[in-house]
């Protein structure tokens, strides 16, 4: 990813696809300059100068549920939600991201040890 890259909303709220040489899905970075668990991040910059980081989403996680077609992954911005069984927290990051700053999220798990 790099030149030539351009984002656009997804159908799923807070959610984004990331398209260049390579497609990726992505989210719209809470805490911009923070990785979660070593993700790769790309800035864009908007025609108003600002910039934004997208995080992009490692498909073999729960974004399967959104390549498979998924009509509604039940998450969107604003939302409170109960993630359950929360390991790593690599997908509740995701979700974080999507709810946005007036969103929470409730997080039951184990982290690594």
């Amino acid at each position: 990813m790099g030149e030539g890259l351009f984002i656009e909303p997804h159908r799923h709220d807070g959610v984004f696809n990331a398209k260049g040489k390579e497609y990726a899905l992505c989210t719209k970075s809470m805490v911009a300059g923070e990785l979660v668990y070593g993700e790769n991040c790309v800035v864009v910059q908007n025609e108003d100068g600002t910039k934004v980081e997208y995080r992009l989403w490692d498909p073999f996680k729960f974004k399967q549920a959104i390549l498979d077609d998924v009509y509604d992954i039940g998450i969107a911005p604003e939302d409170r939600v109960l993630y359950l069984g929360a390991a790593s927290g690599i997908t509740v990051s995701h979700v974080s991201d999507i709810v946005g700053p007036m969103g929470m999220v409730y997080v039951e798990g184990q982290g690594p040890n």
